[in-house]
């Protein structure tokens, strides 16, 4: 007869093999979790940077340009308010042939004009952002470059 502690410990070692890979498994979905929780703590702290830095980058181009967002809105709205006024005049002149248009068409062309300029300064803070962002970016590039190529491969000691 053999015995029984014989016999227990060796199904308990036959066992072993499906208990440790079934560890590992365990073991590697609880990194791969742990893994994305802190891959999505660091995409929302890029984010927040990225936006941060945008919108740092936005206000100081619009403040070299001297051009105020409130202010164009303030101005396309005028603008919206005097197209109307001049929709309203013209269907009033050719229903009652009414007075001539020419000072609100004049008041609109200057508004149109103004509105025009605005959006040229937009578009050069634009341009400057974008050159500026390339600038800095080739820089850090460069520098990073110059950073690597000045490491050198220390001896081993024996």
């Amino acid at each position: 007869m053999s015995d029984p502690h014989t016999s227990d410990l060796s199904a308990r070692l036959r066992q072993l093999p499906g208990q440790l890979l079934l560890a590992l498994v365990n073991g590697t979905a609880i990194l791969v979790i742990a893994a994305a929780l802190l891959a999505l703590a660091a995409t929302a702290k890029v984010t927040h940077l990225a936006e941060t830095v945008a919108a740092t980058m936005t206000d100081a181009v619009l403040t070299r340009v001297d051009v105020k967002p409130r202010r164009v809105l303030e101005k396309l709205d005028d603008l919206t308010a005097e197209i109307q006024s001049l929709r309203s005049a013209l269907q009033e002149k050719t229903v009652h042939g009414g007075a001539p248009l020419d000072p609100a068409i004049d008041r609109l062309y200057e508004r149109l004009a103004a509105l025009e300029t605005a959006i040229d300064q937009l578009r050069d803070g634009r341009t400057q952002l974008l050159d500026e962002a390339t600038a800095r970016l080739s820089l850090s590039l460069g520098q990073a470059l110059q950073d690597f190529g000045t490491c050198k491969a220390t001896p081993a000691s024996p």
